[in-house]
């Protein structure tokens, strides 16, 4: 058995029957194609890390914007997915090119992310905090837009680039290796920079927005670049209409299993995320420079266990494995009712080690599942949709990450927060129990939720060759 598809130069090759992987493990896929591929990776993930671990503090302690606007404001921008993601998806299924129909798309997007990025973090301190709000809630509309842009297409890619089963796990792991730079880069260097220029002070961020949009940009150029030669498969001359689309991807229990585990499990990251630093200065009442050590350990165990856990799926499934790391996750996010001011540093380090390992088969084991749902869909029906099925993909990814905000703004100016004091300052009950339902509450009940769902994802190999 063998599919066909086309190469960057236009050439019809074909590759080999998956089955026949498993035993000659041919590789489909060269290492220095899935090394550019993941580059993109890095430039995607410190954006969108740097963005979910400092927005909310960022609006709230800097731009002085109430918490509950600025996580309303987040909200909103993140819901101009609905309209982009699959507005991209379907774009880049139907674009007619002579290479590749999804790299263009990552040329524009390259530059829409770190131009955003630069945007929202050197936002004019202007006199009114409706012009502030104001501007920064059009960078942050921007940022949706380029995020799509360029995410949609690139997740796309990895289900025409092989149709071997577990080489896709393993181009996902190189992806995570990157994510885990990625961790590294905003974990230690921006904390550092933080508490040496001020951890309220606008400059402080200028300089963060200026450096992350050059690595974003450079990253994300070179993932452009270096997919010249990927495989790829064209668009089909007639396709269906994009509403019946739409509503074929929905009616794929699998994908919508994945959905529903993903969007559950995301939205206790985001909650976390968007709480993190005022939980670190508030109840440990620590300051930033604890995260680089964290971040050292975090990415070290992720660049670990990504290997690890691609070969822990060949033996007992992805889904499963996903589990296993799911559970790793809430024993680390239930872990943190009990943190307090006065316990070791190698609390809140051990802490973010099983967290990151958490994450990373998060993210390996979700998107190969996604690529196997995409094959098994193309393989049934004959026509290939990795455009539409990323986009509702994305869009669940970026929606999670602005319910986060959302409800940690909402939590802490029920709390009584004052956006005019030090955030530091204000460590009463009321606001330690806002920053828990952040890193603790909303987390651990929603990982329960993923690892049920998980339980019931039935697709297996067999059903993908």
């Amino acid at each position: 058995m063998t599919s066909k598809v086309a190469d960057a130069s236009g050439e019809d090759a074909f590759l080999p029957d998956p089955a026949r992987d498993t035993i000659e493990n041919p590789r489909q896929v060269p290492l220095r194609l899935q090394y550019s591929w993941g580059s993109g990776a890095l430039g995607i993930a410190i954006l969108m890390n740097s963005i979910g671990g400092l927005i909310l503090f960022y609006m709230v302690s800097v731009l002085q914007i109430g918490p509950a606007l600025a996580g309303t404001l987040i909200f909103v921008s993140k819901l101009l997915g609905v309209v982009t993601d699959p507005v991209v998806g379907t774009w880049s299924d139907r674009l007619r090119t002579t290479g590749s129909r999804r790299r263009p798309f990552l040329l524009w997007g390259s530059f829409a992310c770190a131009g955003s990025f630069i945007m929202i973090f050197t936002t004019p301190m202007f006199a009114s905090e409706i012009l502030r709000a104001s501007y920064v809630f059009g960078a942050l509309l921007i940022y949706t837009c380029g995020y799509a842009l360029f995410n949609v297409p690139y997740m796309s890619m990895p289900a025409e680039m092989t149709d071997s089963y577990h080489e896709r796990s393993a181009i996902h792991g190189v992806r995570m290796m990157y994510v885990a730079i990625a961790s590294l880069v905003v974990g230690t260097i921006s904390p550092i920079a933080l508490e040496a220029l001020g951890r309220t002070s606008q400059f402080s961020y200028t300089v963060i927005g200026l450096c992350g949009g050059a690595i974003i940009f450079g990253a994300t150029m070179i993932a452009y670049l270096g997919t010249r030669r990927a495989r790829f498969t064209a668009s089909q001359v007639e396709r269906p209409k994009i509403l019946s689309e739409v509503g074929h991807v929905f009616s794929n229990r699998h994908f919508i299993r994945l959905l529903g585990v993903k969007a559950t499990q995301l939205i206790g990251v985001a909650s976390s995320q968007a709480a993190a630093m005022f939980f670190l200065l508030n109840v440990l009442q620590r300051d930033l420079t604890i995260l680089a050590p964290a971040a050292v350990v975090g990415t070290l165990v992720q660049l670990a266990s990504a290997p690890l856990l691609v070969r822990l799926s060949r033996k007992i499934g992805k889904s499963q494995t996903y589990i296993v790391g799911g559970c790793f996750y809430l024993l680390a996010v239930l872990s943190w009712y009990f943190a307090s001011p006065t316990e070791p540093l190698i609390f809140y380090v051990l802490r973010m080690a099983v967290v990151s390992f958490g994450a990373c088969a998060n993210v390996i084991m979700a998107m190969s599942m996604l690529t196997d749902i995409i094959s098994f869909d193309a393989l049934r029906t004959g026509v290939r949709r990795e455009g539409v099925y990323t986009a509702f993909y994305s869009f669940t990814e970026k929606f999670t990450f602005a319910v986060g905000p959302l409800i940690v703004g909402i939590a802490l100016s029920a709390a009584g927060f004052d956006k005019t004091l030090p955030p530091e300052a204000m460590r009463t009950p009321e606001i330690r129990q806002a920053l828990l339902l952040g890193v603790c509450y909303i987390p651990g009940f929603l990982s329960i939720a993923a690892i049920t769902l998980l339980a019931g994802y039935k697709l297996k190999q067999e059903d993908v060759s």
